[in-house]
């Protein structure tokens, strides 16, 4: 694939990741798009931060997000920029959300560092508070070594749990 073409389809994946799958909570779209040994790292810092590994784990965070926000306004974490670097698909989103408690409508702005696999399945994800905190991690990064699938072993929910 060529290089804007991939980051294209790349693109489209994370949009229906969080279009399709996170923000109307079905899951069978969630892991039609992620590795079996997905890993999500959550920003440092935030309430929810720490490594999620597998799709249980990777479940486990998106449904946690899901109790607490309304997602359903259409603007589940469009792409507002996005660049490969090293193999790896960097975008700066938005997502807006209405807290199911408070009714309080909240914003808000990260990037995400997108590794994928050879079968276009993401296999690792990393968030990060800022664009620059996000592009200056991918470059200091080899990039993905192709992957073997089909060895998949017991997901954990957290590493730090």
């Amino acid at each position: 694939m060529l290089g804007e073409e991939r980051r294209s389809r790349r693109e489209e994946i994370v949009s229906r990741l969080y279009r399709e799958g996170w923000a109307p909570g079905d899951f069978d779209v969630v892991l039609e798009l992620l590795d079996p040994e997905i890993v999500w790292t959550a920003i440092e810092g935030a309430p929810d931060a720490g490594t999620y590994r597998g799709h249980d784990g990777v479940r486990a965070y998106m449904q946690d997000w899901l109790d607490e926000f309304d997602f359903n306004e259409g603007d589940a974490g469009p792409i507002e920029e996005s660049i490969e670097v090293g193999g790896r698909l960097v975008c700066l989103q938005h997502v807006a959300g209405t807290g199911k408690r408070s009714e309080l409508r909240s914003e808000i702005r990260y990037a995400c560092v997108y590794t994928f696999g050879d079968d276009e399945r993401i296999l690792e994800v990393n968030e990060y508070a800022t664009m620059e905190e996000a592009l200056e991690a991918a470059s200091r990064r080899p990039a993905p070594a192709a992957r073997a699938h089909g060895s998949h072993g017991e997901p954990a929910r957290r590493m730090d749990d």
